[in-house]
């Protein structure tokens, strides 16, 4: 995977895989930018961010994903 943050401070990544027998590995990700100091401004993923990704992953799978942070 390719990143291209320039002038960027930090990268965030999240991801699941997710693995059904017979099927392709899936890869869901979300990738947040944090682009200096601001008031207001996050510097990571918050608590709704990760529900965001877990509901990416299609309900079939979830039993069978796992977690990278």
């Amino acid at each position: 995977m390719r990143v291209t943050a320039a002038g960027t401070k930090r990268v965030s990544m999240a991801a699941l895989i997710c693995t059904k027998a017979g099927r392709r590995p899936r890869l869901i990700y979300r990738i947040h930018l944090d682009r200096g100091p601001a008031k207001g401004r996050r510097k990571g993923f918050t608590e709704t961010d990760y529900a965001r990704l877990l509901d990416a992953a299609p309900a079939a799978r979830r039993p069978h994903c796992l977690g990278l942070g």
